[in-house]
């Protein structure tokens, strides 16, 4: 709830439509903020397709998130659901995830692109 009233101060969402925000557990979301401290709009100019309501972004990204948004919602509210979803056959797709959330995959396609030190630096 902490979590959400802060999402509901940054992101200006009414009381009403805060109540229907769900957030993932340990999933980090990063803002790009502006002078003000205002979020700025994501690159594509929408709010995150696993919530409909963020401009923050998902480090695992938005369709990991709704993955776990949606186990988590049939964890709960699915009364047919007779085993835990977190582990068995997924366990292993979970923590392979969790990690390369936190920087700990050794895993090359799982790690993020980016340039080597020095890859942007013209050489003479």
């Amino acid at each position: 709830n902490n979590l959400r009233s802060l999402i509901m101060n940054l992101e200006g969402i009414s009381e009403d439509d805060i109540i229907n925000l769900c957030l993932p557990r340990a999933v980090p979301l990063a803002y790009r903020l502006d002078e003000n401290f205002k979020p700025l709009d994501r690159p594509d100019g929408k709010l995150d397709e696993a919530t409909g309501y963020l401009r923050g972004e998902w480090l695992g990204g938005d369709e990991a998130v709704k993955e776990i948004l949606d186990r988590d919602r049939k964890q709960v509210y699915d009364t047919s659901v007779e085993e835990n979803l977190e582990v068995g056959t997924d366990q292993d797709k979970w923590r392979r995830w969790m990690k390369f959330a936190v920087g700990e995959t050794t895993q090359p396609e799982m790690k993020a692109k980016s340039s080597e030190i020095g890859d942007f630096v013209k050489k003479t």
